[in-house]
């Protein structure tokens, strides 16, 4: 795979974070499907740091296990075998509740399509998740305001999704994520569904956003443009890492995979 990424880029890759101590480590990951038999490794001894306000892209083919990897390290699913740590605390080792609580805390996450309710405004949408987790109406009300202007989006905090176009939507699902300041960000081909250059802006803005406010990203995508966005890419096959390619500091996404 060719991790070579274009000379010019819409929002530079992050600088090296200061601290190195992980805030997210995975050792040892195996995630199996089926029955013994004929049980298919999406996962195969993965081992992964993230540090604390860095940035990673997971690329690879389909079926490579990218998704079930940030599933994994999201807590979402479970290891078969492994160990996620979230600053040092073993996941597997929270109980239902805790792994909850500690997803609406903790992480943020932005999905292909968004995946906003419907039947809910923009405002709505981002606030949600922060009173599911116990933050006054009140008090998410003027957090969500303030990143929804932040993002371009001040006269339409009352439009619902399908009041808004692809790029507006897809940057409410920003503002859900980073809203409560999370630790770690989490993107599933945050610009899949979105034409060139509206992706290109919302990958800006979410890219900026986590440097601002000192959140990690994880971002599963396909397209080594939207990597180089990143100061670390890693590539999967066949359930594990296969490369890496760490980009210098300052530099605008150039250089080889190594």
């Amino acid at each position: 795979m060719n991790f070579a990424p274009p000379a010019s880029h819409p929002s530079a890759a992050p600088s090296a974070p200061a601290h190195p101590t992980p805030i997210l480590s995975a050792r040892g990951l195996v995630r199996t499907y089926g029955s013994d038999q004929t049980a298919t490794r999406a996962l195969d001894g993965v081992d992964l740091d993230i540090a604390r306000a860095d940035s990673l892209a997971v690329m690879g083919p389909s079926g490579c296990g990218k998704t079930t990897l940030l599933h994994v390290l999201a807590g979402i699913l479970a290891p078969t075998s492994g160990t996620v740590r979230l600053d040092g605390e073993a996941l597997a080792e929270l109980g239902d509740r805790r792994r909850t609580l500690l997803r609406r805390s903790e992480f943020g996450f932005v999905f292909q399509d968004g995946q906003l309710l419907p039947e809910l405004t923009a405002v709505e949408n981002v606030i949600l998740p922060r009173m599911l987790g116990g933050t006054s109406r009140r008090a998410a009300t003027a957090e969500a305001t303030a990143w929804l202007d932040r993002l371009g989006l001040a006269g339409m905090h009352h439009r619902r999704p399908t009041q808004l176009s692809g790029g507006q939507a897809q940057r409410v699902a920003v503002a859900r994520a980073l809203a409560g300041r999370p630790s770690v960000v989490f993107a599933d081909e945050p610009t899949g569904a979105l034409d060139q250059e509206t992706g290109q802006s919302v990958l800006a803005t979410l890219v900026d956003a986590c440097a601002e406010t000192g959140a990690s990203l994880v971002m599963v995508t396909h397209d080594a443009k939207v990597a180089a966005a990143c100061r670390r890419t890693v590539a999967m096959r066949d359930g594990r890492i296969a490369r890496e390619y760490v980009r210098p500091e300052g530099a605008q996404g150039t250089g080889d995979a190594r």
